[in-house]
């Protein structure tokens, strides 16, 4: 009987022993678990903290003012009778656009769009800027010695759009000879039987040429001698208009042409504040010298971009 009482003790106290090392094995889980989840929401914390943002203002600016300009370029040039390029630089250095905040955004080219850039059309009178490469180029490896006569017809040709000295270096020369050369340039053909056409594309190569002062346009003087005839010439509606209703006192070379429906202009501008990019617009809006289309879309370019001024 006593023997039963001593076992059935000794099994009681076993009991409560396996029970009090289950419920501290219980508890020991519940800390292990718990200890565990603080430290994974911790860590989960720590790397989205660290995470860099996608975000890029530079970047997001960009593309906020190419979709912009994409938007109305694609509306303008629908009917295939417009075609345009722009081309961004960089703002002038130490000018007020070059150090503001958002310069990067204009860095060169990052703003350059095309629409109908490849179409041919009818080049009108900015087949002188070929021209002037050209004679530039026969100048530059001694094929010609620059004479009054060519100072001349040279000015009146940039400045009024005189048709009688590029006519005749285009009949001295003829259109296959110059043609081969503006291949080496990397456009395609100007001239043909049926006249000068060109695409707003090749235009842009030409500009760029121009205002890097590279190719036919690396002599120093003789680019001056081009961009200050540019900036001179007599036919002030288009690009240049435009520049100067949106930031007055912009300074705009360019070269306008124009016979029966086309109207083209072709030009580099500088803002007052330093901002700066190359512009071809070339259509044919079935009126004569009118020059308003080009206008009202240049305007609309350059505020896009820049902003009013």
């Amino acid at each position: 009987m006593r023997k039963q009482l001593r076992q059935k003790k000794v099994k009681l106290r076993w009991n409560r022993i396996i029970s009090f090392a289950s419920a501290c094995i219980l508890i020991l889980s519940m800390l292990i678990g718990l200890t565990i989840s603080v430290l994974n929401d911790t860590t989960r914390n720590t790397s989205a903290a660290s995470k860099p943002s996608d975000n890029n203002p530079v970047s997001d600016t960009q593309t906020k003012i190419k979709n912009n300009l994409t938007r109305y370029l694609a509306s303008v040039t629908s009917n295939g009778n417009v075609a345009v390029d722009f081309y961004n630089l960089s703002p002038v250095s130490g000018s007020q656009a070059a150090q503001e905040s958002n310069a990067a955004v204009y860095t060169e080219g990052s703003l350059a769009v095309s629409f109908n850039g490849t179409q041919r059309m009818i080049a009108a009178s900015t087949y002188k800027l070929y021209i002037t490469a050209w004679l530039f180029h026969e100048i530059e490896v001694g094929a010609i010695t620059w004479t009054d006569n060519d100072e001349d017809g040279f000015q009146r040709m940039i400045i009024n759009s005189d048709n009688d000295y590029s006519e005749a270096i285009l009949d001295q020369y003829g259109a296959k000879v110059l043609n081969k050369y503006y291949a080496t340039l990397g456009t395609g053909y100007v001239f043909k039987s049926s006249g000068a056409t060109t695409t707003s594309n090749d235009l842009m190569t030409i500009l760029k040429a121009i205002q890097k002062g590279t190719g036919p346009f690396d002599n120093a003087s003789l680019r001056k001698k081009l961009l200050t005839a540019m900036e001179n010439q007599v036919y002030r509606d288009g690009i240049p208009a435009a520049a100067e209703q949106v930031a007055s006192g912009s300074t705009v070379q360019d070269k306008v042409g124009w016979i029966g429906s086309t109207d083209n202009d072709a030009g580099i501008v500088t803002t007052p504040k330093g901002d700066r990019y190359l512009l071809v617009i070339m259509t044919d809006n079935g009126d004569y010298q009118d020059f308003s289309q080009i206008e009202k879309i240049a305007s609309k370019i350059q505020t896009i971009v820049y902003g009013k001024q």
